[in-house]
């Protein structure tokens, strides 16, 4: 009786996994071709968003006229501050290298009369673009020259993935989805076909899929799971009495 279910737990896995793999075959990702919003005429070799400072970004002041604020290094706060001598707190985020050097080369002139003031972004630690998928996934430092050619080799390619319908998605200042573009990635590397070799902007997402026999494979790992700790947790007793039985023996 036993076996006989176990032949029809087997069968009926099989046959799971025959309708899957036809289902995948038969149906591909969604091809997303909002091209002319990522590839730019001429391409840019940076991002083109202007660098807006927040935490916790690490700047350099220079003002070669006022010696206790030249060469000083800050980072910015969880709250956005920065606390700076004779300034005290001053808040940084969300401004731009300029406009924060600006605002305190007005607020210096309080102590000195000819000042100029300069910020330097030494340590950029508050921008990012994603990974997600069948990739080494997560948040990656955003530089101003990541290409999606970078960004993916970077994070490899298992053979789980599925390159020829990898989607590099990007969303605006409010954090909404409002272009998308399908690559294929397989062409890219394999034909040395960089057309669509865009130069990620911050915030940007590249999402590789699962191909259709890694999804199969997890589908029938998660089908198999629960019988499989079944077995495990019956034949434990069994595995115990046996070396129990074992070990009278060698006595």
């Amino acid at each position: 009786m036993l076996s006989g279910f176990c032949r029809l737990s087997r069968l009926s896995v099989a046959l799971l996994a025959v309708v899957i793999s036809l289902i995948a075959v038969g149906c591909s990702p969604p091809h997303y071709a909002d091209y002319d919003d990522f590839m730019k005429k001429p391409r840019p070799i940076v991002g083109g968003k202007p660098y807006v400072i927040e935490p916790p970004d690490q700047l350099r002041i220079i003002a070669p006229n006022a010696p206790e604020l030249n060469n000083v290094q800050v980072t910015l706060r969880p709250d956005g501050v920065v606390t700076i001598y004779l300034l005290g707190d001053v808040f940084a985020a969300g401004k731009t290298p300029t406009q924060l050097a600006s605002e305190i080369e007005e607020k210096i002139l309080k102590y000195y009369e000819d000042v100029t003031v300069q910020i330097e972004v030494v340590g950029f630690n508050s921008k990012f673009y994603y990974m997600a998928g069948e990739t080494s996934m997560g948040p990656k430092p955003y530089t101003g020259k990541d290409t999606v050619l970078d960004a993916v080799l970077r994070g490899g390619i298992p053979r789980s993935a599925w390159p020829k319908y990898t989607v590099v998605l990007r969303p605006n200042e409010e954090e909404q989805l409002i272009s998308r573009m399908t690559i294929d990635f397989r062409e890219m590397i394999e034909e040395g076909n960089l057309r669509y070799n865009a130069v990620l902007e911050e915030g940007d997402i590249v999402f590789m899929p699962i191909n259709p026999l890694a999804a199969i494979g997890v589908a029938i790992q998660n089908i198999l799971a629960p019988v499989n700790a079944v077995n495990s947790a019956t034949s434990t007793p069994q595995r115990a009495a046996a070396g129990v039985a074992s070990a009278g023996t060698v006595f």
